[in-house]
């Protein structure tokens, strides 16, 4: 098989954005291609660490989330709501992966109508769905089967690209602009009622093979939607080969082929190959904006396997069916991936259109599949109404299982062997995910296959190339699927397949489910006179047993002889565990003649109650009267593992039953299973033996009423499941979870997060509450007795944006507090008001007539509408009839339980309102409603734009939750003060996050909040000790920064600069650092960090068409360039194993959307021999005392920090800097006297008064020669 190329090792190496496309194998990879891939291995050799990716992705609802990769493997995640959406996001690490969950998207989810791969953020970058490498998400739209011949419209905020009516479907994009009104037209009320209902109809037996099979069915979303999936990604998963199965002995006989059209669908052909030339019935691309050349090379290689002539290699290395014409449909684009919806349009053409006996397919998803997916429905579809013959590719990962479509029931599903019929190390295992079908059915050469190389493909050289993988295997197949069909004419493709799985050579050492029923005999398929039935799968058995009854199956065996055939039987299985099973199966008769030019059936019994638990699989042989193998069928069933009742109750604080979605883990398993509580509040499931987890977010009362809203997180951390039993979720033994601060302050941001680790097992869960509850209630636990179990909450405190206090000349004054400021709307000045109140009803232009309202507080009702798509226009036309009117503050009175959260900006969502909006509880409102019908009522306000302090806080408990009360009320002594200070224009908007990193996260998720630039904020923090430290980032309209992971400790005060000088490249370990890959360098150098200890920074557009910021970098060994880019990330190959010395440069630019630093350049120095190691970079930190300006004295005193980045190989301790200054550009320098405190050295300067800006050139080495030099052009102006 072939090694990655040099390209694609260079991506996957690379760190933050180029991640998003570097995560994803080349199609000479079989490790973890994506869903249509070529399915080509990889070799065994020991990989570089990976890191995680990074990128900016807009799900299917129109969330943003934004993950950020930090250099030990972990990464931060930010999600920004679309405005129209206003409820709580779940996000659960599955893996290494990220699945982020909008609330109103798991009900769908649930029900099994909305693909999960739709949520996973990490696969989705990894794939290139992220926003900067794809304006649009595919995806693949299922209608419900009513029967019309053909789909309905699309909706609207989607784009049409092809027709599916094998899948009764479409494939379309979903525009990013347009997720979030696509996602609320095709989610209306009643479609949320459905899917409830869906959920609810499936319930009990979550992860069981007892479940039916089902795709498509009725509509649940709203346009007569039924599914929405995502259209993934599909890879591309001879002269020794052919005589292996026996090929010439079959052309001996005149068999070739001829009059065969095998469908090949692939990633094209390079139709000028000599032995292809002649060869092309039909070709089309399926691909957008690609032809059918193979730039690739894979389609080649498969093509001439099947139908090649042999004719750039004297005949000798012939296809197996060179006799055959091939029809070539490109549905793999020229870089090896696909989108699912190609295939199946490809399937399509293939079999209705070109009307081919057999379709080759190497290719599919490395993402298990139970046979329900798109490409698998599309398959069984196809062979039931055309006849052909689907051979498809197993996969390459091994014992990973079988993905899409060579899971469907009809394909013939083919695994790799190699010459020795030794099963292929990467060749995917059965059997079929969810009920345990038999597959793959067969084997064929996979290993070192030789066969034709495209011209136009970069890799190898002349006119042959070899490759291995289930892609070279299947060929094999389907060219002797071609041989078996000129034989046999008037055969359906299930005949084809019978012959050929039922004669294959027997490769007892292999597992029938890894192996099927062994290696491809061609030579037996077409010259043998008898063949049988493929498979006699008996079925599944589901636990506890008590109804199992003997099955039974019928075996046709067919002699297409002159003589009558008489064989011996005999029925011969194992279990999974290798032991003997074969008293399970029984027969009809030991012995059968199959008459001349006849048939003959036996049956075979499977009794459940004679096989152990799992499946128990085997092969059904025939013998001739010399014992000669003529014919074998595979025979098996899957009996249920022991099982057990888990029922659910639930209650809420005052014992009434709580409906809603709760997670259900086993310890082990890779994923949880996420349930519906029905609103009778109980749930029982039909689940294996094991310790579980379950946990439940529910709404609860709050604390404040019954208009308030509140959060249960009610679980159960472990569970033994070894009888019938019941787990009570129940929030009268909940305590409330509360933070409490020293100065006054408002929640802006509160999670919880949930870690359960036992053994390998993690099961981590995090939710992001909306602001619709104000209190947080986690029921008490038991102390797990065994692993780890950790419940935490975080909070981000700020002074409340908008407090009141009414006062009436009439009557008693309302109480007026937790003012929720609307998203949409202008915060009024900061400062004290005092506004008289009137009531304006609905808040409609007609509310206003008669009411003076000008530079007055409004109060309105809030304007429900019964279409929620309807809602935001209402919303806004509430804050444009204030504005019309002259009011000063709208005052929204909310209509259910919890805090009202609307948007109240532009119908586009691009542009804010002019007033300042805010709702209230609807008990509050209504109060505040009467007491404005009295005439005298003001409120005195206060507003706070932005506020003057910040306290970031996490309050964790390890091994239970406490049965005690759950408030952390911290004192400042208690807490770390930093003294954060963000520079930029005055009431310019900037973005910052503070992210806390548990020692047993993979992911710390949370959301930025707006920061106001030209700035100062105290910030206040839970220092984390060793069980968690803080990464924390900011953003103004032009650069990104980003921290270190910091640990302050208890009563500390330090310094927290943003966007001020000096901006220079520096690195960090928020990004994946340099390093060596073996022979390889990737290399990471972000050139923007600014004035904040170890900070690095880059252009917030960096692969966007507006980057500002610019930056070379490149790597030099002695004087020869090894390599040079444009951004921040390089790729470079060493010349040698040895240690040799480089030199790394990096040179920035840009043109005053800085204050400083418009030109400058740093080389590193370094010595690097073969290895897997970050780099030893010598890092520069500046201390210059600038204003918020970045101004900073003529005579002032600087500082020169040198150091390594954590965890390098081969640093040194520093041990000497220089440090130079220049008032004219660096016309002329000068040295500055140095003091020396450790790594840190300080020097006094004084600016001529002429001098507008201080240039500054620094070096610094440590005792191993690594060194560094630096040139800051305008570092810093002078006041």
């Amino acid at each position: 098989m072939r090694s990655p190329t040099r390209r694609r090792r260079l991506l996957t190496a690379m760190g933050t954005v180029l991640a998003a496309i570097a995560a994803t194998p080349s199609i000479a990879q079989a490790t973890t291609p994506p869903a249509g891939t070529p399915a080509t291995p990889a070799p065994r050799t020991q990989g570089a660490p990976a890191g995680a990716v990074a990128g900016t992705v807009t799900l299917v609802t129109g969330d943003r989330v934004t993950v950020t990769a930090l250099a030990d493997g972990r990464a931060a995640a930010t999600v920004e709501r679309p405005a129209n959406l206003t409820g709580g996001v779940q996000t659960r690490t599955v893996g290494k992966d990220l699945y982020v969950y909008p609330s109103e998207a798991l009900p769908y989810v649930a029900a099994g109508v909305l693909d999960q791969r739709l949520f996973d953020v990490t696969a989705l970058i990894a794939d290139g769905y992220d926003d900067a490498h794809s304006a649009a998400l595919p995806l693949i739209v299922q209608y419900a089967d009513t029967g019309a011949r053909s789909a309905p419209a699309v909706p609207r905020g989607l784009s049409p690209r092809l027709d599916l009516p094998a899948v009764h479907g479409k494939a379309v994009t979903e525009q990013r602009a347009g997720a979030a009104g696509f996602w609320q037209q095709v989610t209306p009320p009643a479609a949320l009622t459905r899917a409830k209902a869906a959920a609810a109809g499936q319930q009990g037996v979550p992860g069981s093979k007892a479940q039916p099979r089902t795709a498509a069915g009725s509509a649940v979303f709203g346009a007569g939607i039924s599914h929405i999936w995502l259209d993934g990604k599909v890879k591309a998963t001879l002269a020794d080969s052919t005589a292996q199965i026996g090929a010439p002995a079959v052309w001996q006989s005149g068999t070739d082929g001829k009059g065969v059209d095998v469908a090949i669908l692939d990633s094209g052909i390079d139709a000028q190959h000599p032995d292809l030339a002649g060869q092309i019935a039909s070709s089309q691309s399926f691909v957008p904006g690609e032809d059918t050349t193979d730039r690739l090379g894979h389609g080649t290689h498969t093509a001439s396997t099947i139908a090649g002539t042999g004719a750039a290699s004297d005949g000798k290395e012939k296809g197996v069916a060179p006799g055959s014409r091939l029809l070539v449909g490109k549905v793999l684009g020229d870089d090896g991936f696909g989108d699912e919806s190609w295939i199946i349009a490809g399937m399509q053409w293939a079999a209705q259109t070109q009307h081919a006996r057999v379709v080759s397919m190497s290719l599919g998803s490395t993402e298990v599949s139970d046979g329900t997916d798109p490409m698998s429905q599309a398959v069984d579809d196809l062979s039931a109404s055309t006849g052909a013959l689907f051979v498809i590719a197993a996969g390459n990962t091994g014992p990973g299982g079988i993905g899409s479509p060579g899971a469907a029931t009809s394909a013939l599903t083919v695994g790799a062997v190699d010459s020795a019929d030794q099963l292929a190390y990467f060749s995917s295992w059965g059997p079929r995910s969810g009920d345990g079908g038999l597959k793959p059915e067969i084997t064929a050469p996979g290993v070192d296959i030789l066969a034709a190389r495209s011209k136009d493909s970069a890799e190898g050289e002349g006119p042959y190339i070899t490759m291995s993988g289930t892609s070279m295997a299947t060929p094999h197949v389907a060219g002797a699927a071609a041989l078996v069909a000129q034989a046999h004419p008037g055969w359906t493709g299930q005949q084809i397949k019978d012959a050929l799985v039922s004669t294959a050579h027997a490769t007892p050492g292999i597992p029938v489910t890894q192996g099927g029923s062994g290696r491809l005999d061609v030579q037996a398929a077409v010259l043998g006179t008898v063949h049988a039935s493929a498979t006699a799968w008996a079925g599944f058995y589901p636990w506890p047993h008590t109804a199992d009854a003997p099955a039974t199956r019928t075996v046709t065996y067919t002699n297409d002889g002159a003589k009558d055939a008489t064989l011996d039987l005999a029925a011969a299985a194992t279990d999974a565990a290798g032991a003997d099973a074969s008293a399970a199966f029984t027969l009809s008769a030991p012995q059968v003649t199959v008459p001349a030019g006849g048939t003959a059936q036996v049956t075979v019994t499977a009794d459940p109650d004679k096989a152990p638990y799992g499946v128990s699989d085997g092969q059904l042989t025939a013998t001739a009267a010399d014992g000669t193998l003529v014919a074998h069928t595979l025979i098996g069933l899957d009996r249920e593992e022991e099982r057990y009742n888990l029922t659910i109750t639930t209650a809420d604080r005052t014992g009434a039953a709580v409906p809603g979605l709760a997670v259900v883990y086993r310890t082990g398993d890779e994923a949880p299973y996420q349930v519906e509580i029905p609103d009778s509040g109980r749930l029982t499931m039909r689940l294996p033996k094991g310790e579980y987890s379950v946990l439940m977010y529910a709404d609860l009362p709050g604390a404040a009423g019954p208009d308030d809203l509140g959060l249960g997180v009610l679980s159960v951390p472990q569970l033994q499941l070894d009888g019938d039993r019941t787990v009570a979720l129940d929030a009268r033994k909940a305590h409330r979870v509360a933070a409490l601060t020293p100065q006054r302050s408002e929640d802006q941001l509160t999670r919880v997060e949930w870690n359960r680790v036992a053994g390998d097992a993690a099961f981590n869960e995090n939710f992001l509450l909306p602001v619709a509850y104000t209190s947080v209630w986690a029921q008490s636990t038991a102390e797990v007795t065994g692993g780890s179990f950790a419940f935490d909450t975080r909070w981000r405190k700020t002074a409340p944006l908008l407090t009141a206090t009414a006062k009436a000349s009439h009557g008693k004054a309302p109480q007026v507090s937790g003012l929720l400021v609307q998203a949409g709307s202008t915060m009024l000045p900061a400062g004290r008001s005092k506004l008289p109140v009137v009531y304006a009803g609905a808040g409609t232009a007609a509310d206003y007539r008669g009411l003076d309202a000008r530079g007055k507080a409004v109060v309105v009702r809030y304007d429900r509408q019964a279409d929620p798509v309807t809602q935001a226009a209402t919303d806004t036309a509430q804050a444009a009839a204030a504005v019309a009117a002259g009011a000063r503050l709208l005052l929204v009175a909310g209509d259910t339980p919890g805090r009202l959260s609307a948007w109240y900006g532009s119908a586009d969502y691009e542009s804010s309102s002019p007033i300042e909006v805010a709702s209230l509880q609807s008990a509050q409102g209504a109060a505040l409603i009467a007491a404005a019908a009295r005439p005298g009522l003001t409120l005195d306000v206060t507003s706070t734009p932005a506020s003057p302090f910040v306290y970031d806080l996490v309050e964790r408990h390890d091994g239970a939750v406490p049965a005690a009360d759950l408030t952390y009320a911290p004192t400042a002594r208690d807490l770390a003060r930093i003294d954060s200070r963000f520079a930029g224009k005055a009431a310019e908007a900037g973005d910052n996050g503070r992210y806390d990193m548990q020692d047993f996260d993979r992911f710390g998720v949370g959301y930025q909040t707006v920061q106001t630039l030209g700035t100062t904020r105290t910030d206040w923090v839970t220092p984390g000790g060793t069980k968690f430290g803080w990464y924390e980032e900011s953003s103004n309209p032009v650069v990104e920064e980003r921290s270190l992971i910091t640990h302050p400790a208890r009563g500390s005060a330090t310094a927290g600069d943003w966007f001020l000088p000096v901006y220079h490249p520096r690195l960090n370990d928020s990004q994946s650092m340099p390093n060596r890959q073996g022979d390889y360098f990737v290399l990471n150098v972000p050139g923007w960090g600014d004035s904040g200890q170890g900070h690095d920074g880059f252009d917030v557009n960096l692969w966007g068409e507006e980057d500002t910021l610019h930056e070379t970098v490149t790597l030099y060994q002695g004087d020869t360039d090894l390599g040079s880019t444009l951004y921040q990330q390089l790729g470079a190959e060493a010349p040698s194993s040895d240690p040799l010395p480089y030199r790394l440069v990096a040179e920035t630019s840009q043109d005053g959307v800085l204050p400083s630093s418009p030109r400058t350049r740093t080389e590193w120095g370094f010595t690097s021999g073969s290895g897997y190691v970050d780099l030893p970079l010598i890092q520069l930190d500046y201390g210059v005392p600038t204003d918020l300006s970045g101004r900073a004295e003529r005579r002032c005193a600087l500082s020169l920090t040198a150091s390594h980045l954590p965890g390098v190989t081969g640093a040194g301790t520093i041990d000497g800097a220089t440090l130079q200054v220049s008032y004219d550009d660096g016309a002329t320098w000068s040295a500055l006297h140095l003091a020396r405190h450790g790594a840190t050295w300080t020097a006094a300067v004084t600016a001529p008064r002429s001098a507008g800006y201080a240039s500054l050139r620094a070096t610094a080495k440590d005792d191993a020669g690594n060194t560094v030099s630096q040139t800051v052009l305008r570092a810093y102006a002078l006041k």
